[in-house]
């Protein structure tokens, strides 16, 4: 990539990430976005078939910048509580660096196209598949379906879009052992779930 071409990567991102953050994405329209770009139309379509592909597009680059974070937040994390763990406190990390990317990230997408949307699914259904990991701690893993980690995952979702959208991300790492009560409580009873309580966040790997 050129450095003009860089730059102009940089200006579009940029300006998805304001104007998703100052009037919500179902309020601009392409004119307006790239009016704040200064990239014409005819150099923004040479890439793109609409804003709504644009979006999609960022918003994937969003979500494997927070796993490849979150893949550096598991080593040395063996057990499955452990994974739970480190992966809430890097996704809270990722969320507090920037507003606006937490926002495009776990509200503005609900407003997005089908491509967006579909992106959304597929990176929710990789955290349920963290979550369901739990069932392999029971005696009997067929005895608690995925269904369970599906219910856990839009409970913990709701309240990282709630915190988002109030714009009070101030939820803060005194959250995540509640979090990891709710999420445990399911899968290995009481007492393991109040631990959660009591437990600091991991050292991140030098």
């Amino acid at each position: 990539m050129t450095e003009a071409s860089a730059q102009e990567a940089d200006s579009l991102r940029e300006a998805l990430l304001d104007l998703c953050a100052e009037r919500g994405y179902e309020n601009f329209d392409l004119a307006q976005f790239l009016q704040r770009t200064g990239v014409d139309e005819a150099a923004f379509r040479r890439r793109y078939v609409d804003l709504d592909a644009y979006f999609a597009a960022v918003l994937g680059e969003v979500y494997d910048e927070f796993f490849s974070e979150a893949q550096e937040a598991l080593v040395g994390q063996a057990g499955w509580r452990d994974r739970m763990r480190a992966t809430a406190y890097a996704l809270l990390r990722f969320l507090r660096r920037d507003e606006r990317v937490a926002r495009l990230a776990a509200v503005e997408v609900q407003h997005a196209g089908e491509n967006a949307q579909r992106i959304f699914i597929e990176t929710f259904n990789r955290l349920v598949d963290l979550i369901d990991e739990g069932s392999e701690e029971v005696a009997g893993p067929d005895s608690i379906s995925r269904a369970t980690a599906l219910g856990i995952g839009g409970v913990l979702f709701a309240r990282i879009q709630e915190a988002v959208a109030n714009r009070e991300l101030a939820l803060g790492e005194e959250e995540i052992p509640e979090l990891m009560y709710a999420a445990v409580f399911p899968y290995l009873g009481a007492e393991a779930a109040e631990q959660e309580l009591h437990i600091p966040p991991p050292q991140r790997a030098v």
